[in-house]
């Protein structure tokens, strides 16, 4: 199955599942006859849908047309709404807050997605995504408020602000076609399941390309939204000026608002700190200056979670130690020639890590000198404790791109593969 033609030609079971469910609580009525692959008419215009369509949309192959294009909904989401949720954020939270208040305009982030277009497809995914997914809903207003502030700090014009809010907005829209259950962060992920994630932002890219006003250059910065200027993104893999001026903007956005809707403030200021600092060649540097200046206005004491200790900080701090020395010991044959693609990205990609983990006072001999006397600091212990964290997400991500990009890996007889494939294996186990 292609995961992306198939989710907007053919919407998958949550999706329909979603919108029958969402038309028990709001009026959705057909706004023209919606057919099967094979012309035979499933729902006939002007009616009103409810659960019981769920099977005949479900089972049935339909025409190319997205499902959304013959749907209407009454009270669908306007730009007036999303401005109006936009301010209820900014009230809400104190980071974003402060982003609006550095910038000359104080009032850009309160009324800069009022100015967004919405056809009546894209407002239907968006008052479904509110009432069924709110989560979804208020991380894509989040994201387009960073992203505002982010083009104001490069001084982007009016229209170019306007471009880059609308892609933001609209930047998981291919999320909509995705199990939610795959996107619940305590879900594990199977490396099948993981491709669907690796998928959202190419659908989100197909379901915009299907309109004039919205491509090439607001589906263009969806598409690159988890890009990285290092290569190490996806779906496509891009590199440096590849990315889009806004989808590199998208995608520091990304990362922060990811962390900004924490309940916890100093928690997600520090984090968004941690992880600029350890991914210095994967984000444009003027955008992680901008964020890190609000970061470090919205620092406050930390504790340290229920259940860490040094001695489990440690240990991790060890493994990550014993991951990096062996990676470095793998590469050395390979050190002096030109390796093949996947032993120079993986190379690329924790030699980046590892410098950042230096700059912060961490190498394979540091453990000692790095935890020596914070049993007592409770701030610096919480610090670490992050610290630790991203760092073995950071080294998870190494694995899984290596598994996504080269799955011929796991049968090639070649020696840089069996090693690369023997390191790869050890750095699960490590990191549990």
């Amino acid at each position: 199955m292609n995961l992306t033609t198939d989710a907007i030609s053919n919407p998958d079971p949550y999706y329909i599942k979603s919108v029958t469910e969402f038309s028990e609580s709001r009026e959705v009525v057909s706004s023209a006859d919606i057919y099967s692959s094979t012309s035979i008419k499933l729902v006939a215009k002007g009616t009103r849908i409810d659960r019981s369509f769920y099977d005949k949309l479900a089972k049935h192959k339909l025409t190319a047309s997205p499902i959304d294009r013959c749907l209407s909904v009454r009270g669908a989401v306007t730009p007036y709404d999303l401005a109006l949720d936009a301010t209820r954020l900014l009230d809400k939270e104190p980071q974003l807050a402060r982003m609006a208040n550095a910038l000359p305009d104080k009032l850009l982030l309160r009324n800069g997605l009022s100015q967004i277009y919405l056809n009546d497809t894209l407002a239907f995914k968006l008052t479904l995504a509110r009432e069924k997914r709110p989560a979804f809903y208020q991380h894509s207003i989040r994201i387009a408020l960073i992203s505002l502030y982010l083009g104001a700090c490069l001084n982007l014009d009016r229209g170019s602000l306007n471009t880059l809010a609308t892609a933001a907005v609209f930047h998981d829209l291919g999320e909509l076609h995705i199990d939610p259950a795959l996107l619940d962060a305590i879900h594990p992920l199977s490396p099948q399941e993981r491709q669907h994630i690796y998928a959202h932002p190419m659908i989100g890219y197909l379901i915009l390309k299907e309109f004039p006003e919205y491509h090439p250059h607001i589906g263009r910065a969806v598409l690159e939204h988890h890009e990285r200027l290092d290569g190490s993104g996806y779906p496509r893999n891009l590199k440096s000026d590849k990315i889009s001026r806004l989808g590199q903007i998208l995608a520091v956005a990304e990362v922060a608002g990811s962390l900004c809707g924490r309940s916890d403030q100093a928690d997600a200021c520090a984090r968004v700190e941690i992880i600029l600092k350890l991914n210095p060649g994967q984000f444009c540097g003027d955008l992680v200056k901008y964020l890190s200046a609000i970061a470090r206005q919205g620092k406050s004491p930390l504790t340290p979670e229920a259940g860490a200790d040094l001695a489990k900080i440690r240990a991790r701090l060890e493994n990550f130690s014993h991951i990096l020395d062996g990676w470095n010991q793998t590469y050395a044959p390979y050190r002096e020639t030109q390796p093949q693609d996947y032993l120079a990205y993986t190379h690329e990609r924790l030699a980046s890590l590892e410098k950042g983990l230096f700059d912060i006072g961490f190498n394979s001999a540091g453990v000692d000198a790095l935890t020596e006397n914070i049993e007592d600091d409770p701030r610096s212990l919480a610090e670490l404790d992050l610290l630790v964290d991203e760092t073995g997400w950071q080294l998870k991500d190494v694995v899984y791109e290596i598994r996504r990009q080269w799955p011929k890996l796991e049968t090639d007889p070649d020696p840089a593969a069996l090693a690369l494939k023997t390191w790869a294996s050890q750095a699960e186990q490590l990191l549990g």
